[in-house]
Order: C-alpha cells, then sequence, then structure tokens
C-alpha cells in the first residue's frame, strides 16, 4: 500500500467534498406533485339570482329607512337599531356583492321603484309618526322577505347563499324581537 505524499493527503479531503456536491446535483430532482383543480365558483341557478336581487333590493331599502331612523325617530330603542341595521346589512351587501362577483349578475346601486318611494315618504317624517312608518315598513318588509330566505334556505344547493339566508332570516327576527 502506497502511502500518499503530504501535499495530497491535504487536497484529498476537500477533492472528495467537490465530487460529492456535484454527484448531489447530477441526482434527479422528483416530480413536482400536480397542482388542485382550480375550484370553479358554485353554479347559480334561475332562483338563486332571483333571490340575490330581492335580497339586495331589500338591504338597500333596510339601510336608507334605518339611516333615517337614527336622526328622525322619536324612541332611543328605534335610532339605535337604525344603526345596528345599517352596520349589519352594510355587511350583508358587502358578502352579496363577493359572492355573485364570480358571475355575470350585477346588483342594483338603488332600491326599486317601489321601495324608493316608501323611504322618500318616510324619510320626511319625524318623531312619533315616524316611528309608526318606520316600524310598519320594517314589518312589511321582514313579512315580504320571510317566504323568499325560507325558499332559499330549502331549495338553493349554493352554500354560500343559504348561509347568507340564514344569517339574514335569523337578523330580521332579531329586529323584530327589539321592536317588541
Amino acid at each position: 500500500m502506497p502511502f500518499l505524499s503530504r501535499h495530497q493527503s491535504r487536497a484529498l479531503p476537500p477533492l472528495m467534498a467537490a465530487l460529492l456536491a456535484l454527484g448531489a446535483c447530477t441526482m434527479a430532482q422528483p416530480p413536482a406533485p400536480p397542482l388542485p383543480p382550480l375550484q370553479k365558483a358554485p353554479v347559480l341557478t334561475t332562483a338563486d339570482t332571483d333571490f340575490v336581487q330581492k335580497l339586495n333590493d331589500m338591504d338597500l331599502t333596510q339601510i336608507a329607512l334605518a339611516k333615517s331612523a337614527q336622526t328622525n325617530a322619536a324612541r332611543n330603542d328605534i335610532a339605535t337599531l337604525g344603526a345596528t341595521i345599517v352596520k349589519d346589512l352594510t355587511g350583508n351587501q358587502t358578502k352579496l356583492t363577493t359572492l355573485v362577483s364570480a358571475h355575470a349578475i350585477t346588483l342594483a346601486a338603488k332600491p326599486s321603484t317601489e321601495n324608493q318611494k316608501t323611504i322618500d315618504r318616510i324619510q320626511h317624517l319625524h318623531g312619533t309618526s315616524f316611528d309608526r312608518s318606520y316600524l310598519r315598513a320594517l314589518s312589511r318588509n321582514a313579512t315580504k322577505m320571510k317566504p323568499v330566505l325560507e325558499t332559499e334556505i330549502a331549495t338553493s344547493k349554493n352554500a354560500d347563499l343559504v348561509k347568507l339566508a340564514t344569517d339574514t332570516k335569523t337578523m330580521l327576527a332579531t329586529y323584530a324581537a327589539q321592536l317588541k
């Protein structure tokens, strides 16, 4: 067995390290894992689209009336509820806009003509006459929306819309309970 010279023995470790490093670079990389399939937005049926439009109209109407309640109501509980309704239904509008953004649905920026007439009439009232008209309008809107919400909850296959309908139904029931 030949002995290595002193120079050769010192050069051997760096040479071995370089060879090992180069050998590691040539090893095959495992293939990248496949990408998960793109999630498509859940399909909205015609009934879902009708629900979205009705909910949007109700939200816009309630928000406008609730803003008036903050300043025109004689009762403090109605003014306080108005602030809560504005906050809750504005959040509802944000969720609704997010849900329909993936679809070719344009939400109205203003309430329907019929609801706008109600808003205009009630906004000019003050004190107890405002309170009576506001409570009547709030109750009427909740009564009209209840079957729409229940139908959406029972028939829709879009889980996000069902959750939104359930949350809205709960909010409307809470508002009615606070005013009794």
